[in-house]
């Protein structure tokens, strides 16, 4: 060992240290860094009979030992297997090479092993978590861009609406009461600002996107007055229809929390090549479907007529021991994707 040797490798370790922390949190682990690192702590490695004192020389307990494990897991934090297990194994042997030269013990060789084994383990299982994740958001950014443009489109609707109502509507009246004829300058003019108003009440259809229905179904379980346990699997289907079941999923949960006892329900999503479909069970004490008042909204049109809405249907099968909504939307209807 010599104090020459160690002080200048400190010193390079030291400045290499505040080189490397500045880049990475100014631009983040870069490739260069890590090779140099690893060039870095391969040349420590091999120094250690001029750096290590020689009752540190074994048990891993050394300095060179630290900077050797941590430089192994950085290496596998910037690259994938395919590269950080390779850089592992050769600042490994490169410390046992440089463990033998200084007559220490070998046996931190399998702790270094071990260390590129599991630290490849563990991010590989946190990749391919974070990739669901990113799926799941980027699945969320688009029912939320969908919703947006439909929320959009449902109040330029509602305008349309009220300007027929004053336009139109009003014209109408005026002219069945004889209060103008048609040779009036005026209602000719009217007329005309009244066909603008028509043409650009045109229904252009729903927005063609494709959206992950269970995101929905998973909103409409946490806004619930009861509790919901959910059993939901991914499905996409166009965003219109993923809005007609979460609405009438929505309709069915309302009435379980409101015209029973029950304080839990189960909503499910499954879906085969032929078909979408939603469930909500509940354990009340049920009801004749058909004694149903015909002014009642909820069942006949916020379930069974929003799901028609979309070319799908809606059952209800009732017992006293339970009540099971249907939802069902054939993937093989005209508004299938």
């Amino acid at each position: 060992m010599s104090l020459t040797w160690v002080a200048l490798a400190v010193a390079v370790s030291v400045v290499w240290s505040v080189v490397f922390a500045w880049t990475v949190i100014q631009r983040g682990v870069r490739g260069w860094v890590v090779v140099v690192d690893i060039a870095l702590t391969t040349a420590l490695c091999l120094l250690q009979p001029w750096l290590v004192a020689p009752e540190l020389r074994s048990g891993g307990a050394s300095w060179v030992d630290g900077l050797t494990s941590m430089t192994i897991v950085i290496a596998h934090f910037a690259w994938r297997p395919r590269l950080a297990v390779p850089a592992g194994l050769v600042v490994a042997l490169a410390h046992v090479v440089g463990a033998w030269q200084a007559g220490g013990a070998l046996g931190t060789l399998g702790i270094h092993l071990l260390q590129i084994a599991a630290t490849a383990a563990l991010m590989t299982v946190l990749r391919r978590a974070a990739g669901v994740a990113d799926d799941v958001l980027a699945d969320l950014r688009a029912t939320e861009r969908a919703a947006a443009v439909m929320h959009a489109r449902r109040a330029d609707e509602r305008e349309h609406k009220r300007r027929l109502h004053d336009t139109v509507l009003a014209t109408l009246t005026t002219i069945g009461t004889d209060g103008a004829t048609a040779s009036t300058t005026a209602l000719r003019t009217r007329a005309a600002a009244d066909l603008a108003v028509v043409e650009g009440s045109i229904d252009v259809g729903e927005p063609d996107t494709d959206v992950d229905l269970r995101h929905q179904l998973r909103v409409v379980a946490d806004r619930a007055d009861i509790v919901v346990t959910a059993d939901l699997v991914p499905c996409k289907v166009p965003v219109h229809v993923a809005t007609a079941f979460a609405a009438a999923a929505a309709q069915a949960l309302a009435n379980t929390a409101r015209h029973t006892r029950v304080t839990a329900a189960r909503l499910s999503l499954t879906t085969d090549c032929t078909s979408v479909l939603v469930t909500v069970t509940d354990t009340g004490p049920g009801f004749d479907p058909r004694t149903i008042p015909h002014h009642r909204y909820g069942v006949r049109e916020g379930i069974i007529g929003r799901m028609r809405t979309v070319d799908g249907t809606a059952t209800v099968d009732s017992t006293p021991t339970g009540t099971t909504i249907t939802l069902r939307w054939p993937a093989g209807s005209p508004d299938a994707p």
